[in-house]
């Protein structure tokens, strides 16, 4: 594992300025991804060295899982289902042109792992645990958002074309942001939807049948939605559904729709 030459806030601020300059970013989105940069978020910029990439076009994954203190009850269903997840990608044909990094967001985060070959990705067993009392739903969708945008601009300034699938499993609303709002999330969304590379997908898990979390998805200007209730099976399922359309992605041609399910 290499970090792409990403060691440093200064070197992702230098591609983010190289972004600007070049047209492909605003002023404002680099400074809403450059405020999230902490020594956590570093490391999650960071991936598989470009020399260990066996092909031109590869899909880059940032999967985001919820491990407050409501997803408790769930927290096997959830290991086992992301297992499935994993096994599904490396079972596909596209396994070898597939980089998956993943995070647990509670009131602070955990990078499991930077952009990782999913050949190279083995269970994730404790590695989730859901202990954190709140919900930084913002924080960690702003810093994730602003990792696959830094490695994957390090992958497309070396030739090599990307897809991005940014997916986001919860069960709520967000209640202990300290950095970001929702205007940060849509504000980066909608950048980054005016290139047909970038999928961006919220799965809402409903504790209750008055949860209303296809709001969450739109007030962050998440396009791609699945809400459900918060069950054992419908975890599984749409865990299932969601490996299913990364694997769909993976062999279409990018498209205006930025359309996932």
């Amino acid at each position: 594992m290499s970090s792409n030459n990403i060691n440093s806030a200064d070197d992702i601020k230098n591609l983010f300025n190289s972004a600007v300059n070049d047209g492909e970013m605003s002023r404002e989105v680099s400074e809403v991804m450059i405020n999230s940069l902490n020594d956590t978020n570093i490391v999650g910029c960071t991936g598989t060295a470009i020399d260990e990439i066996e092909t031109d076009d590869v899909t880059v994954v940032s999967l985001i899982l919820d491990a407050s203190y409501s997803m408790k009850p769930h927290e096997k269903t959830v290991r086992q289902s992301y297992d499935t997840l994993i096994k599904a990608l490396n079972d596909s044909k596209q396994a070898g042109s597939m980089l998956v990094s993943t995070r647990t967001f509670a009131a602070a985060q955990q990078i499991l792992y930077g952009f990782k070959k999913v050949t190279d990705i083995g269970p994730i067993n404790n590695d989730y645990l859901a202990e954190g009392g709140s919900t930084a739903l913002y924080d960690a969708m702003v810093e994730a958002m602003t990792a696959i945008r830094a490695y994957t601009k390090s992958l497309n300034d070396s030739g090599i074309r990307t897809k991005c699938i940014v997916c986001v499993f919860s069960d709520g609303d967000d209640n202990d942001s300290k950095k970001h709002k929702a205007g940060d999330v849509k504000l980066l969304s909608e950048d980054f939807l005016k290139s047909e590379m970038f999928y961006l997908v919220y799965v809402g898990y409903k504790q209750s049948h008055e949860d209303n979390l296809d709001a969450i998805a739109k007030k962050v200007g998440y396009p791609n939605m699945l809400t459900t209730q918060a069950t054992e099976s419908e975890i599984r399922k749409t865990m299932n559904l969601v490996s299913k359309s990364i694997i769909r992605t993976s062999q279409s041609q990018v498209g205006p729709s930025n359309s996932f399910f």
